[in-house]
């Protein structure tokens, strides 16, 4: 059985950075300084550096940033991830009013019809990106964490 921290093949690198700037448009090199890293469904973000490799050695259950899920056949960005990078998305960005924030802490979704293709979106109120969210028939259902919830 492979050990993780396993570093992803470049053609797979290429798949995910590819969905990332499609889907929000964040550029490939934005990750050029970053090993990618892969658990059974997880991707994990980690600074280059020659001391990789040796963390095979050790019983490791996360390394760097917890970036990506497949959930099903999607992959969904993960709310720090967002919080960190998605300032340089330039699609798929829902900001949300004061009154839609505050169904989605009592309810956590809501309908809406927005020019956007359904899957996973940022979520950002006037100032700050708040994580991710799935837009899908006309439907925004929070995936924020349950600590910025309690921010809103």
């Amino acid at each position: 059985m492979e050990r993780f921290p396993r570093k992803v093949e470049q053609e797979e690198r290429q798949k995910v950075l590819s969905y990332l700037e499609e889907r929000f448009g964040i550029p490939h090199d934005t990750f050029e300084n970053y090993s990618m890293l892969k658990g059974v469904s997880n991707y994990w973000l980690f600074p280059e550096t020659e001391l990789l490799p040796k963390l095979q050695f050790f019983q490791i259950q996360t390394v760097g940033l917890l970036f990506l899920r497949k959930v099903s056949k999607y992959l969904k960005p993960t709310s720090v991830f967002l919080q960190r990078f998605g300032y340089l998305a330039t699609k798929n960005i829902i900001t949300l009013t004061q009154e839609e924030l505050g169904i989605l802490k009592e309810k956590g979704k809501f309908f809406k019809e927005l020019p956007i293709e359904p899957g996973y979106v940022i979520l950002k109120d006037k100032n700050w990106i708040l994580g991710c969210g799935l837009y899908v028939n006309g439907k925004l259902i929070s995936h924020l964490e349950p600590k910025v919830l309690k921010t809103l």
